[in-house]
């Protein structure tokens, strides 16, 4: 395995407050070298969150991350830039991730400049290299984030990541901020750019469509915790948990078709006051005593499917 996460936990203590917020509760799961592992819930249940924690943008509560063998939450200083170097991220805001008093080409040479990659002349044919390889032309170098749309803002992005040739891309909603006919285009860019260089992403989405076409295994959270996780079959063909169902029936059937559809009441709970036992039990319309009292363990349903619900 490329990347193992085990039992990750965050919690963030408020100030002036005396609950501290539960952001990600016991986390696990692992990703192959090629592959792509998708986190998908509402906005709130800690994916962006665990997406700082695995390249360390935050420091852990408690739990391990392992790249490559290496428990990197137990890195410092050198060890830890080497370990970035592998691991690069992309946010979801590329207008606010990227310097706006840099110009295209600053933004992509600050990388090869701190890592001390190639001659000047390389570092600068790499450039040229990047803005190629997310379609953009050499001569976009001498402008500044401002001038460009926010679909040529997300491939400059792109591109600082790949700028290190990276192993492993976290991806927290790179096209959720974009419109529809341009999310088509990034999603297929970063399809080939997988393809081309072997690349295994991490990637975040509340999009369950973009999930399916972009992900190969799918984790699906609630409130910290990942309720569901499997193979992309298991997850859109054969889920077993009932929060996973809700998510899924939201999805707009291609033509108009019109399923079932699971209406969830209320709002998820407050990650500083989770409820007791099992945290979806609150709006689960199948909730007995037991998920009130008890919190469900993740079962293995199959070699690649497991999901924590006391009724599987």
């Amino acid at each position: 395995m490329l990347l193992e996460v085990n039992d990750l936990v965050k919690h963030f203590p408020p100030p002036g407050r005396d609950r501290r917020v539960q952001a990600v509760n016991g986390v696990s799961f692992a990703v192959s070298a090629g592959q792509t592992f998708g986190l998908v819930g509402e906005s709130g249940c800690g994916k962006s969150t665990l997406a700082r924690l695995i390249v360390r943008l935050y420091r852990e509560t408690a739990g391990t991350v392992f790249f490559e063998g290496l428990n990197i939450t137990a890195l410092r200083r050198r060890s830890l830039k080497d370990f970035r170097r592998q691991a690069q991220m992309v946010f979801q805001d590329p207008y606010a991730s990227l310097n706006p008093r840099m110009t295209v080409r600053s933004t992509l040479l600050d990388p090869l400049r701190v890592y001390r990659v190639g001659t000047a002349r390389q570092q600068e044919g790499r450039v040229e290299e990047l803005l190629g390889l997310v379609g953009l032309d050499r001569r976009y170098a001498a402008r500044y984030p401002h001038e460009f749309s926010g679909g040529q803002r997300q491939r400059i992005a792109i591109a600082r990541a790949l700028a290190l040739s990276p192993r492993l891309i976290v991806l927290d909603e790179p096209v959720s901020a974009l419109d529809v006919s341009v999310q088509a285009q990034i999603l297929n860019l970063l399809a080939e750019l997988q393809q081309k260089f072997g690349l295994t992403y991490l990637f975040i989405s509340h999009d369950l469509s973009v999930v399916e076409y972009m992900c190969d295994h799918i984790g699906v959270m609630y409130l910290g915790c990942i309720v569901e996780k499997g193979e992309r079959e298991d997850i859109f063909q054969r889920c077993r948990h009932p929060y996973t169902r809700a998510l899924l029936s939201a999805v707009p059937a291609p033509g108009g078709a019109a399923g079932e559809q699971i209406i969830l009441g209320g709002d998820p709970p407050s990650p500083a006051d989770p409820p007791a036992g099992c945290h979806f039990s609150p709006r689960c319309p199948q909730a007995a005593e037991i998920c009130r009292r008890e919190k469900p363990p993740l079962r293995d349903l199959s070699p690649t499917h497991a999901a924590a619900c006391h009724f599987l």
